[in-house]
C-alpha cells in the first residue's frame, strides 16, 4: 500500500484556528500545540513530511528544527515559486519569540539521561536554543484553482533555528507542554555536523522517553535505527525524502512492546 493511502484513513480535519486564521490573528501556542503536528529535527528544506503527511490530511502542523539554517534561507526558499510549496501561497508570516512558545522558560533534561559526562560540544548545541535562536511561524494557503486532492486547504509551518534535540526538550518535555506531536521524523546524516543520533539509543530517544513524550508514529529512513517500542507498518512502500532521496519507511508506537 503506498503510505500516503494509509495516511488518508487517519485523515484529520484542518484545525478551526488554521481554518479561521487571517493576516490579523496572533500565534496562539494552545492551539498550534493542540494540532495534530510533524516534528522534524535537522530538516534543510526538505519538504516531503509535507508533502506525505499534508497533501494526504494526516497532519496540518509542522516544525521544522535545523541550527545550520538562517532564518533568511528559509524565506528565501519559501519565496521561490521554484523551491517553495508548490500550490500554496503565503498568508502570513509571524516572527516570534523563545517566550512565545515557552512562556514559563524550560529545564533542559540532558545531564538526567546522558548517563556519562556531557562534553562541552553538547552543552554548546543544547545552548543553542538559548543563545541567538530564531522562529517564525508561516501559515500558508492553497491556491484557488486546486482542491482536496492537491492537499488541504491551509497549512502551518513553525520554523525554529535551533538545536534539534534541545528544542524536543523545550517544546514537548516539560511540565507544561501541552502535548507531544503526532509524527516525529528522524532522519540521520552521517557528515551532518551533529553531535549525537536522532535514531535509536541517542539522546532524543533518551529524553523523549524520559519526559513521556513519544510520538504515535516516526517517519525513519532506512540508514536511521527506528526507536525501541516501535513497529514498522507492515506492507507499506516507501517514500522518499532528504538531502540525498533516502528510503523512509512509516513506524506506529506499540501498545504493548516486548
Amino acid at each position: 500500500m503506498n503510505p500516503g493511502e494509509y495516511l488518508r484513513q487517519i485523515h484529520s480535519p484542518v484545525p478551526e484556528w488554521l481554518a479561521a486564521f487571517d493576516v490579523n490573528t496572533c500565534f496562539s501556542r494552545e492551539q498550534f500545540f493542540r494540532s495534530r503536528l510533524v516534528f522534524y529535527p535537522g530538516c534543510g528544506i526538505d519538504g516531503q513530511p509535507v508533502r506525505l503527511f499534508g497533501a494526504n490530511h494526516a497532519a496540518h502542523c509542522f516544525v521544522y528544527v535545523d541550527y545550520g539554517c538562517q532564518q533568511e534561507f528559509f524565506e528565501q526558499n519559501l519565496d521561490d515559486p521554484v523551491s517553495g510549496f508548490r500550490g500554496y501561497d503565503t498568508l502570513a508570516r509571524l516572527s516570534l519569540r523563545e517566550s512565545d512558545l515557552v512562556p514559563n522558560g524550560w529545564v533542559s533534561h540532558l545531564h538526567e539521561v546522558a548517563g556519562r559526562r556531557v562534553s562541552p560540544e553538547v552543552m554548546q548545541s543544547f545552548a543553542r536554543i538559548r543563545g541567538n535562536p530564531f522562529a517564525f511561524l508561516e501559515v500558508m494557503e492553497r491556491q484557488p484553482d486546486l482542491d482536496d486532492n492537491h492537499g488541504p486547504s491551509r497549512l502551518a509551518i513553525l520554523f525554529i533555528g535551533a538545536d534539534g534535540i534541545a528544542t524536543y526538550d523545550a517544546l514537548f518535555c516539560q511540565h507544561d507542554s501541552i502535548a507531544p506531536p503526532f509524527a516525529v521524523v528522524l532522519q540521520d546524516h552521517g557528515f551532518g555536523g551533529n553531535y549525537d543520533r536522532f535514531g535509536r539509543g541517542g539522546l532524543f530517544e533518551a529524553i523523549a522517553g524520559r519526559c513521556n513524550a513519544m510520538p504515535e508514529m516516526l517517519l525513519v529512513a532506512t540508514d536511521t535505527r527506528p526507536w525501541n517500542g516501535y513497529a514498522r507498518i507492515p506492507e507499506l512502500d516507501s517514500v522518499y525524502g532528504g538531502m540525498h532521496k533516502n528510503a523512509r519507511f512509516l513506524y506506529r508506537r506499540q501498545e504493548n512492546p516486548d
